[in-house]
């Protein structure tokens, strides 16, 4: 196990979990070795729902694959960012693989002892031939920052300690009774082992003096690429190459890119692994050069796309806050910054590339949203204060101008809470002023239309009624009767609840009347043309038998002196004639000259007074009806 460099370890289980969990979740692993114990502590945040028992069996049996040379007590933690402590724990080891010795093969694995010899025989645990740094030289300065800043939060700030191991020392000083569930708490403790007294770091290479020269050659040639062909490097090179394929296919998925990232740190392990002595040594220190500033920039990749999806799960309940909103735009631009660390001449250059344009995109679309949320909150408190504007200044309108101001005013209100978006945080309280506003608003704008139009029935009837006396002064009845009816129905269409009823009322009266008159003159104007035209039919003859005035009180025929003559003559004639048939056609002349007189008065119902040619009335016709 790799307790010689935790950085390569923390990096190798948080690779296993994000393969196990086929997508990326920001989880942070942080590693101490201290007492003979290396204390796991797995981070993640805390909107994030974790099977806390499945974490905990894939760490354990990726810790359980990397094979430790001796038993290995093991404690893990999972907390969630931002709290202090802990909410779940457990405590296990992990034991080496045991492996039967072969009569001639050499065991690396063992002291130059007999009495270790004879005890792996009899199947004890053997003594780990490895190098276990302490745990204050096991965190280099590249490790011990990351530590300091996601361990040293589970202390008080009051008393942070500068190290990891001593934050992961706090917590195993802490048995967070109040926080675990009773079935972590009260878990049974792990079963013990009888660790020898003796010195058990020993060095991974050289040969000191207690080391048996047979064993250690015996050592050396069991590593890789020493003798015969080098598979490992060519096993490594093909896997690096194949990654590197695969992370820049366009259609790779992120759990593709974190099993690619996984198999070229193996392939980066299996490289440093083949030791100075290997005819293959150059070869693999100029693979290593090649791929370890790669599979770098692919961890600065990979750590983007954890915050862009960290980015990305904050704002997948929307509607949110805009402070929601400021913290995913803050992550896409973190993302964005990482990325173009990546160097052009990078083999993940196009990855991230790819990322790169993707995340400005999803940054413009978090930008607009924020710019949305901010337009929506200012329309909100806006519409609030225009709403209160709007109910003072209808409490007190009366006229047509002041309720033409307050619609204005709630036209103003109704335009902003209806142009914000359903998709903002503001939009429930908007559509709830609204329906609260919404009767005030159909009462302002009916009382506006309302007060329009009785002020323009108003306007109309002043203007008729003008007119029909300027009709009445030029005699011209039709025009004049016309126009008061106009006058009168707009100025009867005013409703009482109207502020222009008041000065509209004593014009219904005046209007009315007139137009009664003005409806009688044009009558008896119909009636004296109908009677001129009569008596101009009447009185037409050879002689002419009379002339007529017409007015509105009467009408006066006169007989023409010619006419009288020619009567009086042709009487005369039949008298002395003994002419009956002549006195028969006079008479009947006469006759049919006062019906006709007498129909003209009953048509026109006015008198008509006749007259003969010396000036003496001769006769009078009244109507009968």
């Amino acid at each position: 196990m790799r307790l010689d460099n935790l950085k390569i370890l923390e990096s190798f289980l948080q690779n296993s979990l994000h393969a196990h969990l086929k997508r990326i979740i920001p989880f942070r692993i942080q590693c101490v070795y201290k007492n003979d114990t290396l204390l796991v502590l797995a981070q993640h945040p805390a909107n994030i729902d974790i099977d806390a028992p499945d974490i905990f069996k894939v760490l354990e049996q990726a810790l359980q694959a990397e094979e430790p040379k001796t038993p290995l007590p093991v404690k893990l933690y999972l907390r969630t960012e931002g709290d202090r402590r802990p909410y779940s724990q457990k405590s296990f080891r992990v034991y080496p693989h045991v492996k039967k010795v072969i009569p001639g093969e050499a065991a690396p694995e063992l002291t130059n002892n007999n009495q270790d010899r004879a005890s792996l025989r009899s199947d004890s645990v053997p003594i780990a031939t490895m190098k276990l740094t302490p745990a204050a030289s096991a965190i280099d300065d590249s490790t011990a920052s990351p530590s300091e800043a996601i361990l040293g939060e589970i202390v008080s700030t009051d008393s942070l300690e500068s190290s990891a191991e001593n934050a992961l020392s706090k917590i195993e000083a802490d048995r967070f009774s109040e926080n675990l569930a009773p079935s972590v708490v009260n878990a049974p403790p792990p079963p013990k082992v009888t660790k020898p007294q003796r010195k058990i770091l020993l060095p991974i290479l050289g040969v000191v003096g207690s080391i048996a020269l047979g064993s250690g050659a015996g050592y050396m040639g069991t590593r890789p690429c020493v003798f015969g062909a080098c598979t490992e490097l060519n096993n490594a090179t093909q896997v690096a190459r194949s990654s590197f394929a695969t992370v820049n296919n366009p259609q790779a998925t992120g759990n593709d890119i974190l099993v690619a990232q996984k198999k070229l740190q193996q392939s980066i392990e299996t490289l440093e692994s083949i030791p100075p002595w290997s005819p293959s040594h150059d070869t693999a220190q100029t693979a290593l050069k090649a791929t370890k500033p790669p599979v770098e920039d692919l961890g600065i990749t990979v750590g983007a796309m954890n915050q862009a999806w960290a980015a990305t799960n904050l704002v997948k309940s929307a509607p949110i806050t805009v402070a929601k909103w400021q913290e995913s735009k803050r992550m896409w631009v973190e993302s964005i910054a990482s990325l173009g660390k990546v160097p052009t001449t990078s083999k993940i250059y196009p990855l991230a590339q790819q990322k790169l344009t993707n995340y400005r995109g999803r940054l413009g679309e978090v930008e607009n949203r924020i710019g949305a949320e901010n337009a929506a909150d200012e329309a909100l408190k806006s519409a609030i204060s225009d709403s209160q504007l709007a109910t003072q200044a209808q409490s007190v309108a009366k006229t047509l101008p002041e309720w033409q101001k307050v619609k204005t005013i709630w036209d103003r209100v109704n335009t902003k809470l209806t142009s914000i978006p359903s998709t903002t945080i503001a939009y429930p309280q908007a559509q709830a002023i609204l329906t609260t506003d919404r009767p005030q608003i159909e009462i302002a704008t009916e009382k506006v239309q309302t007060e329009e139009k009785a002020t323009q029935d108003y306007n109309n009837a002043v203007k008729f009624a003008t007119e029909a006396k300027l009709a009445d002064k030029n005699n011209r009845p039709l025009i004049a009767v016309n126009r008061w009816n106009q006058a009168v129905v707009a100025i009867q269409n005013i409703p009482e609840t109207s502020t222009v009823y008041d000065r509209a009322k004593p014009l219904v009266f005046e209007y009315t009347k007139s137009f009664q008159r003005a409806e009688e003159q044009l009558k008896v104007n119909e009636r004296i043309a109908l009677s001129t035209k009569d008596l101009q039919s009447t009185c037409a003859g050879n002689p002419q038998i009379c002339t007529y005035t017409v007015t509105a009180k009467g009408i006066v025929v006169r007989f023409t002196p010619l006419y009288s003559n020619t009567v009086m003559t042709r009487a005369k004639t039949a008298v002395a004639g003994a002419n009956g048939t002549a006195k028969m056609g006079i008479l009947s002349h006469v006759n049919t000259l006062g019906d006709a007189l007498q129909t003209i008065s009953e048509n026109a119902q006015l008198p008509i007074a006749v007259y003969g040619a010396d000036g003496k009335q001769i006769q009078n016709y009244k109507p009968q009806r």
